[in-house]
């Protein structure tokens, strides 16, 4: 149950922070508040596990630059080892040491994954042969991985060349992920599950099919936070008036890892048998990744006012 009070003292103290934005004192005041459940949303554990892997990652690399590991195949996991190790005898000296050894392990390996990931970071070419065994994987219906939509016949002739032509473009496009703005964006492609940034490797173990919309969105990004952390700007909807645009990979990603119809009436749709869309679990709200629920095409409370011609979304962008 939400907690008004708890609610209105957080956002006092954040109203204090963004009034003395280059304060220390205003912002050490807001960070001993705990984010009120209300406020977080029913996707707080992807909000919240996306971040403590990016404050990992910074944490690690301000224990030891890796740039250096990442460039001499001389330096081996062991000499990586000896600056976290020191860390750890230097702030914790009162630990018995076998422990301090065993922490520094943990994140030896942890960081030496990051510097091997560097390391290997080079693209294999994708032969005919792959895409097949990968087209033969998701059969019996061939969908992107990352939002469920079902590939036309013109793009699996494409995608297997027995044909140069582009997909048709479509008359209306979702004006929270446009996918059909460009030719491109309705082909299949072939997406690295871990990106090759990050040493992901060109196996069909880490390859799946996604529609050009959500693979040139993707990227070689993981987490909620690889954006700019505002909206995208304002759409002059003709039906709903002025709606704030997402960011696209806030809309990819929640899609994509939650996977499912959020329907309230048990729906059972998921991504592996249906397209899912983003919309707004409160119609009053923008969407946020706070806000952000994912419906399959019969729950999608924006069914009827989703799809707008390309042009037209083009122009209704307010600039």
């Amino acid at each position: 149950m939400m907690q008004p009070q708890e609610v209105g003292e957080f956002f006092a103290e954040i109203k204090k922070a963004l009034d003395n934005n280059w304060s220390d004192e205003a912002l050490k005041s807001l960070a001993k508040y705990t984010v009120p459940d209300a406020v977080s949303g029913s996707h707080s554990w992807l909000l919240r596990g996306d971040l403590l892997t990016v404050w990992g990652r910074w944490f690690i690399e301000s224990l030891v630059d890796l740039a250096p590991y990442e460039l001499d195949a001389k330096l081996s996991i062991g000499h990586l080892h000896v600056p976290i190790l020191a860390y750890f005898n230097s702030v914790s000296p009162q630990v018995p040491l076998d422990e301090r050894k065993i922490y520094a392990r943990v994140l030896t390996k942890f960081a030496w994954q990051l510097v091997s990931a560097r390391r290997e970071r080079k693209r294999s070419p994708i032969g005919f042969a792959l895409r097949e065994e990968l087209w033969a994987m998701g059969q019996p219906e061939v969908r992107c991985y990352l939002c469920g939509y079902k590939f036309g016949k013109d793009a699996q002739d494409k995608f297997l060349s027995a044909s140069k032509d582009e997909p048709p473009m479509p008359s209306l496009v979702d004006f929270t992920r446009p996918r059909g703005m460009r030719a491109a964006q309705l082909c299949i492609e072939v997406d690295h599950i871990i990106p090759v940034a990050d040493g992901g490797k060109t196996t069909v173990n880490n390859l799946r099919l996604a529609c050009g919309w959500c693979n040139s969105v993707k990227n070689r990004y993981t987490n909620i936070y690889d954006t700019i952390p505002w909206s995208a700007g304002i759409l002059q909807h003709p039906a709903l008036g002025p709606v704030t645009q997402p960011q696209p990979l806030w809309v990819l990603r929640t899609v994509a890892t939650r996977r499912r119809c959020e329907s309230p009436d048990g729906c059972t749709a998921r991504i592996e048998d249906a397209e899912l869309f983003a919309g707004p679990r409160n119609k009053g709200g923008a969407l946020t990744p706070v806000n952000v629920a994912v419906y399959c095409k019969q729950h999608d409370p924006w069914r009827l006012d989703r799809w707008i011609g390309p042009k037209r979304l083009t122009a209704a962008l307010v600039k």
